[in-house]
């Protein structure tokens, strides 16, 4: 009997297929309205890897295990496959600024994760995953054609099992600390690989990055930047499969050469942008570069280029970013801008020339450039005016010519058609700025940087029209004026203003609500005649400069600064007073603080313990007094420390050596220290200037002062410290330095380094205490010294025999000690010697003759009353002996030299015979050691020893002939 008909059957079919699929993918339907679309054990991967994170902001708050939650399909970041409900899907990649994460989610990288094997789409990009390891489990994702793990804080290698995500297509593991990677095989299975960013990665030991990346025929992205690749570029590489399709490789800051070019040469035709910044490229920039006729930006910034730009390039019409800053270039402009004229003149949108060796001047041609939007031609050496044909470039935002010898007058004409210019930067030449007071500007600026060019000396007026620029620099312009009411309500964006080095005066204005659009201004007023109480401040500054002023009243004025993002503090050369700010727990982003040189006083507080990021503290000259607190070691980032002249006492503490490793300057002149010097200090081997001098310190000078190891090694180390200026211009930040200064004392003269100067100096002054013993034989090691002061002491015995040694020493100071016995001979060859005091001490016998040594007067070694010879009056006993004797006081000096003179003579003399008389390769080393052992002949001694020598050795060569018929009588010196 036909129970069903055709249709029924269909019905209970589909009835039967849907149950099937229904048990297989976890879709559970057990009461109307709580069917959920996810599948139970993804679920609880989900849930288990949120079990493993800290969510700060609640970014996760959606999921969870409650009814209403239940549905993981509809959790925030995740996406479920409309077929078959399983998570495809999971994108908590954070929006980033600068370059970098807020890790608003940070924890463990669970294994349990790659249990979501349907997964084509992962993106965890931001999450502070605290230095885990990728599991090996993720080559159960084969799937997957998105994977972004980048700025994760992953560490270790990079697993082999990535060879198994065959399917992957995007992959960016950028930005982490992947410092143990020592193949790349993996890569070469990901055949549909079009994107990779392996940024950061430490490379450096795979030798076969380019083989493997040939054997990705559909690569069209490459960025392999940063990743201490080395040039392993094989001069037969087989034909790259990608050739066709890579249009973006970035390789810069690696360890590549001008071989890597002739690889992209031969096998790639499809360019558009290409980055080789900061790779070590040198010689001329290839000619063939010009034949890549579809790049689009060209980086090759930060090389060691030389010469000038090809012709070439003239051919490059779709080339719109020209990158060749920071490089060796030296030709002369108008060459150089004369090598891009052809179709890339129309083409041509920025061009980055600054930090060069490039000369001439600006030329007429420039206005060719219709297109160009940013001109770069800072740090060069560029001459003449600027031309007015400057002005018809009607497209230009951003102009940059600062730092050249550049002269003349900027007036309306230059600008009057750069409606779009947003950029100015003409600092540090002398030109003159002249725009009347009623010019309608025809542009709005952002960036304003005319530090050093003539403005004053009115402030000037014609900054009126300019309402929205957020970084301004006028200083160093000849200003003697005060600043108006209007200029702090001019721009509602202004970020950082720098007005340092004028002669401006005048009272400050509240300034707390000057920046309000600003997230971190600066303020740079040092060097001025500003006077009054402290203004009040945005709470959320970043960088304050008012140093060199004459600001008076409490300091603690400073504690409304309560944003703690304040990075650099100057308030030093002023007349301010209270003690310490206790405040400073609200400034934990420190990192410069100068108090120097104003009536502070009162004890540091322990809360100087929290500013863990302070590079430099300089509270110098002021009345500070007690113990150096202890929560200063917190600080392990300091690099420079001066307490000079203050009343600080105790001993000196133990925990500078064990704490602050980094110290490179040490200031803890005139004060109240007592005690022994800690042999902790021995652990500062970075130190270069430790300056202990005039306090009551007692002991010995550490036997360990030979571990001070930057004293001993030579290196060229520019000490300065970076911290970033942020301005609203494109989200960017200015870079800006500040170098330490101090007041050094330097040969007997107390002097002022700033400017990087102070980081010549190599010194030891423990002068002016009451320290006993002798002084440590270790001290010589110390070849790099440059001054040594240990005058004003209770110093015993004698002077290091081997102190010649330390061959780098300009100044010497031992004066005044109780230093005894005969002077190193070695100390006459300290060439370098223009200071030298031994006086008052108890040293005897002859002072040492040499050709530096000579050059001091008597007062270097009066008040030692047995020390003789040149330069004092008193004769040495063995002169006096044979005073009124002159011919037999003759007689005995040529006798009593003669013997070293003809050995010395003979070993001279042979090897110059020999040197003549042999015709062999050895002749010219004969000829060398010669001429090495005749530069050392210094004085009229030395010459007389090789005549008498060289006459010994002739008389030599012909006794055996004429011994045997006569019978010679030789004196009692035998040759």
């Amino acid at each position: 009997m036909k129970i069903l008909g055709e249709g029924s059957l269909q019905l209970v079919c589909a009835l039967v297929i849907l149950l099937h699929m229904q048990s297989s993918i976890g879709i559970s339907s057990t009461a109307a309205g709580d069917e959920v679309r996810c599948i139970e054990s993804e679920r609880q991967v989900l849930l288990a890897f949120k079990q493993g994170l800290v969510d700060e902001y609640g970014r996760l708050s959606s999921w969870g295990s409650e009814e209403e939650r239940k549905d993981c399909c509809k959790w925030e970041a995740v996406q479920c496959s409309n077929t078959t409900g399983h998570i495809i899907v999971l994108n908590l990649t954070t929006a980033h600024e600068y370059g970098s994460y807020p890790h608003d989610l940070r924890g463990n990288l669970s294994p349990s994760l790659f249990e979501l094997q349907h997964l084509t789409y992962l993106g965890l990009a931001g999450i502070d995953f605290n230095f885990s390891h990728i599991p090996e489990s993720i080559g159960s994702l084969n799937k997957i054609q998105h994977l972004d793990l980048s700025y994760c804080q992953l560490s270790g290698s990079l697993p082999s099992q990535l060879a198994n995500l065959t399917s992957l297509q995007y992959l960016d593991l950028s930005s982490n600390n992947f410092n143990n990677v020592k193949n790349l095989e993996w890569l070469s299975y990901l055949s549909s690989l079009k994107h990779i960013v392996l940024d950061g990665s430490d490379l450096g030991k795979v030798n076969n990055w380019p083989q493997l990346i040939n054997k990705l025929p559909h690569l069209a992205y490459l960025s392999l930047r940063g990743c201490n690749l080395q040039d392993v570029i094989p001069k037969s590489i087989p034909m790259m499969n990608s050739s066709t399709f890579l249009t973006e490789l970035d390789l810069g800051y690696n360890n590549l050469t001008a071989s890597t070019f002739h690889w992209l040469f031969k096998f790639i035709k499809s360019l558009v942008s290409l980055a080789f910044d900061s790779t070590h490229f040198q010689g001329l920039i290839p000619e063939n570069l010009g034949h890549m006729t579809y790049l689009k930006t060209l980086y090759l910034s930060y090389n060691q280029l030389e010469g000038g730009i090809p012709k070439s390039f003239g051919n490059l019409c779709n080339l719109r970013l020209l990158h060749l800053s920071s490089n060796h270039l030296d030709g002369m402009l108008p060459e150089l801008i004369g090598n891009l004229s052809g179709c890339l003149q129309v083409s041509l949108e920025e061009l980055h020339l600054a930090q060069n060796k490039i000369k001439g001047p600006l030329p007429e041609m420039i206005k060719n450039f219709s297109s160009l939007r940013l001109l770069s031609l800072s740090s060069n050496q560029l001459t003449g005016t600027v031309p007015k044909c400057i002005g018809l470039l009607s497209n230009l935002e951003e102009i940059y010519i600062s730092f050249n010898p550049l002269n003349g007058t900027i007036s309306e004409s230059h600008f009057s058609t750069l409606s779009k210019l947003q950029s100015l930067g003409m600092s540090s030449s002398s030109l003159s700025i002249n725009f009347s007071n009623d010019w309608i500007h025809p542009f709005q600026l952002d960036f304003i940087r005319l530090g050093s060019c003539k403005l004053g000396p009115k402030f000037p007026s014609w900054l009126k029209s300019q309402r929205k620029f957020s970084f301004l620099d006028i200083s160093a312009s000849g200003i003697s004026d005060s600043i108006p009411e209007w200029f702090w309500n001019l721009s509602s964006r202004l970020v950082h203003v720098n007005l340092s080095s004028n002669n401006i005066y005048g009272i400050l204005p509240d300034l707390s609500t000057k920046f309000w659009y600003s997230h971190h201004p600066g303020i740079d007023l040092s060097t001025n005649k500003l006077e009054g109480p402290l203004p009040v401040f945005p709470v959320n500054v970043t960088s304050i400069n008012l140093s060199k002023n004459r600001f008076s009243g409490l300091i603690s004025s400073l504690c409304t600064i309560t944003g703690g993002k304040l990075l650099f503090l100057d308030v030093s050369h002023n007349q301010l007073s209270g003690e310490f700010p206790d405040c400073i727990t609200q400034w934990t982003s420190l990192e410069i603080l100068n108090l120097a040189n104003n009536h502070l006083f009162g004890k540091i507080p322990n809360s100087i313990g929290s500013l863990y990021y302070l590079e430099s503290l300089a509270l110098q000259n002021n009345s500070f007094s007690g113990e150096i607190p202890q929560s200063l070691g917190n600080c392990s980032a300091l690099q420079f420390l001066d307490l000079n002249y203050n009343n600080f006492s105790g001993k000196i503490p133990t925990w500078i050596g064990e704490s602050l490793s980094s110290l490179i300057f040490l200031f803890l002149r005139s004060n109240n220290f007592s005690g022994d010097i800690p042999l902790q200090l021995c652990w500062l081997t970075e130190i270069k200037v430790l300056d202990l001098s005039n306090n009551n310190l007692s002991g010995n000078i550490p036997w360990c002062i030979q571990n001070l190891t930057a004293l001993a090694q030579k290196e060229s180390l520019t000490i300065d410290h970076f911290f970033a200026v942020p301005y609203i211009s494109n989200n960017n930040f200015y870079p800006a330095y500040y170098v330490d200064k101090a007041s050094v004392m330097w040969k007997g003269m107390e002097r002022d380094y700033e400017n990087g100067n102070l980081e010549n100096l190599r010194i030891i002054d423990l002068s002016s205490n009451k320290l006993t013993g002798e002084i440590p034989v270790q001290i010589s090691v110390l070849l790099e010294l440059v001054e040594l002061n240990l005058s004003k002491n209770q110093l015993t015995g004698r002077i290091p025999s081997n102190i010649g040694q330390m061959r780098q020493l300009e100044s010497l100071d031992l004066s005044w000690n109780q230093l005894s016995g005969q002077l190193p001979w070695s100390i006459s060859q300290l060439n370098f010697l223009s200071i030298l005091n031994l006086s008052y001490n108890n040293f005897s016998g002859r002072i040492p003759s040499g050709p530096q040594i000579q050059t001091f007067n008597a007062s270097s070694f009066v008040g030692n009353p047995a020390l003789c010879g040149l330069p004092l009056t008193s004769t040495c006993p063995e002169d006096e002996k044979s005073e009124g004797k002159p011919k037999d006081r003759d007689i005995a000096e040529f006798w009593k030299w003669f013997k070293p003179g003809v050995e010395l003579g003979a070993a001279v003399g042979f090897v110059g015979v020999l040197a003549v008389k042999l015709d062999h390769p050895w002749k010219h080393l004969c000829f060398l050691l010669f001429n090495n052992v005749k530069v050392r002949l210094s004085n009229l001694k030395d010459c007389l020893y090789l005549l008498v020598a060289t006459v010994g050795l002739l008389v030599r060569e012909h006794v055996s002939r004429l011994g045997r018929k006569l019978k010679l009588f030789e004196p009692s010196v035998s040759f």
